[in-house]
C-alpha cells in the first residue's frame, strides 16, 4: 500500500493539473500561432491520455514556423510528448507570450 499511495497521489496531481492548466490558448495572430491554437484547442483540455498528448505533440511538430514561434511551439510539443506537467505549465505562457508579440 505504501508504494501505491505516492504513485496515486502523483498521478492524481498530474491529472488535476492537466485539467486545470490551459492546453494552450495561443493567440492566433500569425499562421504558425493560428495552427498551434487550432491544434491545442481541438483537444479542449488535454486529459491524462498519453496518446492524446503524443498526437498533439506530433501535430505541433508538423507546423511550419520559424524563429521564436518555432522555439515556443517545439517547447510545448516536447512537454506534451514527455507528459511533464511542470514543463507544460511553463511552456503555455511562453507560447502565448510569443504569439501575442507576433501581431
Amino acid at each position: 500500500m505504501r508504494k501505491i499511495l505516492p504513485s496515486a497521489v502523483l498521478a492524481a496531481g498530474a491529472v488535476a493539473a492537466l485539467l486545470v492548466l490551459p492546453a494552450g490558448n495561443a493567440y492566433a495572430l500569425s499562421p504558425a500561432c493560428q495552427a498551434a491554437s487550432d491544434v491545442l484547442n481541438s483537444y479542449g483540455s488535454l486529459g491524462p491520455s498519453p496518446q492524446q498528448m503524443q498526437d498533439a505533440a506530433n501535430r505541433l511538430y508538423a507546423i511550419d514556423a520559424s524563429g521564436q514561434e518555432q522555439m515556443a511551439i517545439s517547447n510545448y510539443a516536447n512537454a506534451l510528448a514527455k507528459g511533464d506537467v511542470a514543463m507544460i505549465g511553463n511552456a503555455a505562457p511562453i507560447l502565448n507570450g510569443i504569439c501575442a508579440q507576433t501581431n
